[in-house]
């Protein structure tokens, strides 16, 4: 069995400064707190937590004067203004871990609303991201990937006065926002497309389609949650090849069938983890590791 890697694997930058800052502060016994998972990744978040990380469920009622002496970190996915002066008041130090890609979309966001535009956020309600970049907003307007154009159309010049500038959430998949914003340029105002996706997801979307066109199935490692995880398995699954999103290698099916499987992973998954995978399928089918599948 052939087992081709794709070129770019493991963290992404913005993940990569999260995680080891977090595991810096937490060795140097410094109590840290975060909102939810630092990233998208049940084993590297398990790993944080064994060291002493600690969790705020609810950010609003969690607050505690006694947290004067602990530290916060705010996520890579970023955090909306109001939230952040409210940890700032609470905790004794808050380090800010947004990835700086996402950051500079809050500033493109703010920026394009002073001059007037109606900001159009293409992604998905409820993400840590699309939160913070709403938090920054008072006139946008946010688009999910199962929208109805006609009532895109209506929304819009129900608030738009003459200028729309369209951005998306970093991780959303690359040609499903180009669809999308090439529909918005029909309406009957000055229409903006910001490509605000991050390259590196980009580029993790294009090796996938190239490894699912190389193999006859593409093992996606990544947590359950990762949004750009759960893009890549869909893209391959798109393209017709099996897809395998697992996090560890006994979730993987049997491989007996297959000459050729590739191996990608999500920005927020550890060289480690794949590591461990790719040691197995070597193992079990005696597979030949081939990189920059």
């Amino acid at each position: 069995m052939k087992v081709y890697i794709a070129a770019a694997t493991g963290f992404c930058y913005g993940v990569n400064r999260a995680v080891s800052t977090c595991e810096r502060l937490l060795k140097n016994g410094i109590t840290v707190y975060t909102n939810g998972e630092l990233v998208h990744n049940e084993e590297v978040v398990e790993g944080l937590k064994k060291m002493g990380l600690k969790t705020l469920k609810d950010i609003e009622s969690d607050l505690d004067p006694e947290l004067s002496s602990s530290t916060f970190a705010i996520r890579a996915h970023g955090i909306s203004p109001l939230l952040e002066k409210s940890l700032r008041k609470s905790f004794g130090r808050v380090v800010d871990l947004t990835c700086p890609i996402v950051y500079n979309v809050f500033r493109l966001a703010e920026r394009l609303e002073k001059k007037g535009y109606l900001i159009v956020i293409y992604g998905r309600k409820g993400h840590a991201e699309v939160e913070a970049i709403c938090g920054r907003l008072k006139n946008y307007l946010l688009i999910e990937p199962s929208y109805d154009i006609k009532k895109v159309y209506s929304d819009i010049l129900k608030k738009a006065e003459e200028k729309v500038a369209i951005i998306s959430q970093t991780t959303m998949n690359h040609q499903e926002f180009m669809n999308f914003s090439s529909q918005i340029k029909n309406i009957d105002l000055k229409v903006e497309v910001f490509d605000t996706i991050c390259s590196v997801t980009v580029k993790r979307e294009e090796e996938a389609k190239k490894l699912a066109e190389k193999c006859e199935a593409v093992i996606v490692v990544g947590g359950k949650q990762s949004s750009n995880t759960k893009k890549l398995a869909c893209i391959v699954q798109n393209s017709g090849k099996k897809a395998f999103h697992i996090r560890k290698p006994e979730e993987l099916p049997l491989l007996s069938e297959f000459e050729s499987v590739g191996v990608i992973s999500g920005t927020s998954t550890p060289f480690v983890q794949i590591q461990r995978i790719l040691d197995y399928i070597e193992t079990k089918y005696e597979g030949e590791v081939i990189h920059n599948g």
